[in-house]
């Protein structure tokens, strides 16, 4: 498994994402004057963007994700990147995160996960029965629970804007509604989500979308949240698309039940 450590790129990155929050913030006319000009949803766009995320969850890519989270003024950065055959559940994923768990190796074998932050020691748990404690995580970091929420997206509509490829993507943007941001949460997580709900006055809460379709193939998908101070930046690439993914279960594991509360909690979801 690769040891790559991308962490500085998306230390960056979370600098970046928090200036351009601070900038959305001033402005409050012109903000919901943009508002009021937003484009209807399209159904057709919307069909074509679930027909793709859905070609995406049928074949074999390779993961790279980032996650910048702020709760309570405490910043947070995940990077997470691996092969993974998404069409037979199988894969194996790497994950960097400043805290008292730097690493993490991840193997996914049918409904089993493995879990190792020391070399040759492994536990094992029910990839089926895990749940997300955090905005915006899958359970046990699962590519195909996220890709499944992104298929959720509601209130598509295709832009003629490309900021990222210059042109040589197909743009869609829209929101998570609330199902799709509580499938498989933990109750307490799905309270603060309630929350957030409650102090949006009731309206869905503010998920964006933006997601890039290059030659076909579901590219870049960011998920965006942000409420007062607290944020959520998500940033999912995938490449190599049918490439061979190869996956071994380690030769003996330790039974736990999916992970809870702790630092293997939240390098877990």
């Amino acid at each position: 498994m690769r040891r790559t450590t991308p962490l500085a790129v998306a230390v960056t990155l979370a600098a970046a994402l928090t200036a351009a929050s601070c900038s959305s913030n001033s402005g409050g006319s012109e903000r919901r004057s943009v508002d009021s000009e937003k484009p209807a949803a399209d159904p057709a766009a919307a069909k074509e963007f679930r027909a793709v995320v859905e070609a995406a969850r049928s074949t074999s890519v390779t993961i790279s994700e980032s996650l910048v989270l702020q709760d309570d003024g405490k910043r947070t950065v995940l990077v997470i990147d691996g092969p993974f055959d998404l069409a037979h559940g199988r894969g194996k994923l790497l994950v960097h995160a400043g805290g008292p768990i730097e690493q993490l190796d991840q193997i996914f074998v049918g409904d089993k996960a493995y879990l190792s932050t020391r070399k040759d020691q492994w536990l094992v748990t029910d990839r089926s029965k895990a749940e997300s404690h955090h905005l915006l995580r899958a359970p046990l970091n699962d590519p195909q629970h996220l890709l499944a929420q992104i298929a959720a997206t509601t209130k598509i509509t295709k832009s003629s804007k490309d900021p990222v490829f210059g042109g040589a993507a197909t743009r869609y943007r829209g929101a998570l509604a609330y199902h799709a941001l509580t499938s498989r949460t933990a109750e307490k997580t799905r309270g603060e989500i309630d929350g957030y709900r409650q102090d949006s006055e009731g309206a869905v809460l503010p998920v964006s979308v933006d997601a890039y379709v290059k030659q076909g193939r579901l590219a870049l998908v960011r998920l965006d949240f942000k409420m007062d101070d607290d944020f959520a930046h998500v940033s999912l690439q995938l490449s190599d698309f049918g490439e061979p993914v190869e996956v071994t279960a380690p030769p003996s594991a330790t039974p736990i039940a999916p992970p809870a509360e702790g630092a293997l909690a939240f390098m877990t979801g």
